[in-house]
């Protein structure tokens, strides 16, 4: 970027400042200028602008409510001049309220007054008495309101709202703004930009769970991104129903399928991930184990969907993952019919359910032993009571009678103390239906080890939906 425009901080045009859009706009701003290194800032703020105005027909109304850009009584020059006009007066100060601290750098700066129509859900300047001591807007120094004129750029249009992504990894929040900045001029380079770019996924929690995918791939050392956490923004700043809906991915969560895309276990989690895709688009559609593809029956031909294309439908694990609900349910179903990688359900309860380790070996010892106890014609039977313990006290009856005191007859070394029940199968924090859950996957991996396959379908609990 040429700096030849002196009254103004360059260093805070691209520095982070922890506004998610902020971020977004600064982290975009500084992709864009790399496409232009000889223009100032002005000139960089007239060529997205002519972006707007004449690729995006003024579209960004769901970042700015009135802005000169998407003033219906302005014709397309006129939206431009006034644009610029409004920017060069900005950032010689002439539109300055005076000094003081910018609400979002925190830096001592002269300010600006950032409303609907500069900035992103900001609050009205028509209610006075929305802002602190009734300001008429938020005060903002310049260069954040020249950074929230490029956020367009770094967005996506999902389902029919705006997304943006921002991480506690100021990285991870670059990456996502500038690839969809670098998109974005591409499709304007090829004359197919008609708006904001738009995202393949069908709902916010699989867009968050692909741009790991993304970010993972891209990323050269493991390390940088593993212990993260993610924010989506899911908004609309238009007309009178403003409105957003926040979707934050924990860093436990992150880490955790942060490991599922190692080499080792991938293949394993995609199957399982593959079986809970859903679309409304089609009817009847079955999912196909071998192929890893979706069938389903057209004027009565089997037709294909492949993962490139399912891979961006609803999918009930992440949406699980995402509400903070638990996935071993769905684990536990995969379980019964298929081998699975213990390895995935164990960082899954350490990271995510805050399972002990030590628990963990415990319960799954505790399952050996009650195959090993009631044998293969029984263990059917069994498996279906323990689906059907209501509760902590029921399943821990069911252990004392299959497998304790079985082990106590036989007369084997204790296999579980008083203690070890209270720490290990039911502490504090458990769920004890993770309790169950584990035990039952323990037992259909012995099995399967023993080449024993169960014909009785898994049974949905009564208390629990699989969808």
């Amino acid at each position: 970027m040429n700096q030849q425009i002196e009254n103004i901080d360059y260093k805070w045009l691209t520095e982070s400042t922890g506004d998610s859009f902020a971020d977004a706009g600064g982290y975009a701003l500084k992709e864009f200028a790399k496409r232009y290194p000889e223009k100032n800032i002005l000139e960089l703020i007239e060529e997205v602008t002519k972006i707007y105005v004449y690729r995006w027909e003024a579209k960004i109304n769901p970042f700015f409510l009135n802005s000169k850009v998407t003033q219906p009584a302005f014709k397309a020059e006129r939206k431009i001049d006034e644009t610029m006009k409004y920017f060069r007066e900005l950032i010689e100060g002439k539109t300055s309220i005076g000094t003081g601290y910018c609400r979002i750098s925190g830096r001592k700066a002269q300010l600006f007054v950032a409303g609907r129509d500069n900035s992103i859900l900001s609050g009205s300047g028509t209610f006075v008495n929305f802002h602190h001591t009734f300001e008429a807007g938020i005060m903002v120094s310049k260069e954040m309101l020249v950074r929230f004129h490029f956020v367009p750029l770094a967005c996506i249009l999902l389902q029919g709202r705006i997304a943006l992504i921002h991480s506690n990894d100021n990285h991870l929040t670059e990456f996502f703004a500038a690839e969809n900045c670098s998109k974005n001029l591409q499709d304007v380079a090829m004359n197919v930009s008609d708006g904001i770019l738009k995202s393949t996924c069908k709902v916010p929690a699989t867009a968050l769970f692909r741009f790991i995918d993304e970010a993972v791939e891209a990323s050269r050392d493991e390390n940088e991104i593993k212990n993260f956490s993610l924010t989506l923004y899911h908004f609309t700043n238009f007309g009178a129903s403003p409105e957003v809906q926040i979707y934050t991915l924990p860093s436990e969560v992150f880490a955790f399928y942060f490991f599922t895309r190692n080499e080792k276990v991938k293949e394993v989690w995609e199957r399982f991930v593959g079986s809970y895709y859903r679309s409304s688009e089609f009817k009847g559609i079955k999912y196909n184990e071998m192929t890893r593809q979706f069938d389903f029956s057209r004027k009565n031909e089997v037709e294909n969907i492949g993962q490139e294309v399912y891979q961006n439908w609803s999918n009930v694990v992440y949406n699980r993952l995402l509400e903070g609900r638990s996935i071993l349910p769905l684990m536990r179903a995969w379980c019964e019919e298929h081998v699975f990688n213990l390895k995935i359900v164990d960082l899954y309860l350490t990271k995510v359910r805050h399972m002990k380790q030590e628990a963990q070996k415990k319960i799954l010892e505790l399952a050996e032993l009650m195959v090993e106890f009631e044998g293969e014609h029984k263990i059917g039977k069994c498996i279906q009571e323990i689906k059907n313990a209501k509760s902590s006290s029921g399943l821990t009856r069911l252990l004392i009678s299959k497998v304790l005191a079985k082990n106590l007859e036989m007369k084997n070394p204790t296999v579980l103390t008083v203690q070890e029940c209270c720490e290990y199968l039911f502490p504090e924090g458990v769920f004890w239906r993770d309790v169950r859950d584990l035990f039952l996957i323990g037992i259909y991996q012995t099995l399967h080890e023993k080449g024993i396959y169960l014909n009785a379908a898994e049974t949905v609990v009564e208390d629990e939906s699989l969808d």
